[in-house]
């Protein structure tokens, strides 16, 4: 289904130029569908620097605040798999006096990273951090869906749906009839056209499940831009 969806939206039947110039009557619409859900997955990026004139107090230190992140990620339960830490990076740390650039230590940075599947863990784990001061920050943070790969392809659907009944509506408002689709992408066409792009939000059959409004929702959407030949 992927790779069928893939080779649909790719292959372009005829070059848009080559319509221009036979002058076939057509119609081109913007099939869009979208939906809020709730996320699945909370992932959370996490900085480790320590500056110091010794270049071994600068790593103690790193290493150090490292043991403990690595540590309240598992005891908070992370997804395994999803721990990562960075090397060591070391490098001259300079500042600024008069005019010129004075190195006056080393710097010493890691950086870790990880995933929880429930925003509860997530927020233990934040709560368990001690940022008060500059060597252990939070650098981002972002929500995502463990099945977004499958919701993309039921959005490009739908969003397929939408165009197709777009296209039958102006059809029969100008009292014409609908021929074959003739290109079909996720970039509008060359030509211009109808453009009839409206919030639609589509739904499975079964009611959606309850949105827990503390975690939030996420908008993913997918928008087609649809080429249809009229026939006379």
């Amino acid at each position: 289904m992927k790779k069928y969806l893939a080779l649909t939206l790719c292959a372009t039947l005829l070059p848009v130029t080559a319509l221009a110039q036979s002058l076939q009557p057509h119609i081109e619409v913007v099939g869009h569908a979208e939906r809020s859900i709730e996320p699945d997955r909370f992932h959370i990026d996490i900085k480790v620097e320590a500056v110091d004139i010794k270049p071994v107090n600068a790593r103690t230190r790193v290493e150090k605040n490292m043991a403990k992140v690595t540590a309240a990620f598992r005891a908070n339960h992370a997804i395994p798999e999803s721990i990562n830490a960075s090397t060591l990076s070391i490098i001259p740390h300079e500042r600024r006096v008069d005019d010129d650039e004075v190195v006056d230590g080393t710097e010493v940075t890691r950086t870790a990273s990880a995933t929880f599947t429930r925003m509860e863990d997530l927020r233990k784990f934040i709560d368990s951090l001690d940022t008060a001061g500059t060597e252990l920050q939070i650098t981002g943070t972002e929500m995502s869906r463990s099945d977004k790969e499958a919701l993309d392809v039921a959005l490009r659907e739908d969003a397929m749906r939408d165009s197709t009944r777009k296209a039958e509506r102006i059809a029969k408002a100008y009292g014409v009839k609908l021929g074959s689709l003739y290109t079909a992408g996720d970039r509008p066409g060359v030509s211009g056209g109808y453009s009839d792009l409206e919030s639609v939000t589509v739904s499975a059959n079964t009611p959606p499940p309850p949105i827990d409004l503390e975690v939030g929702t996420i908008k993913m959407q997918s928008t087609i831009y649809a080429t249809f030949l009229l026939n006379p």
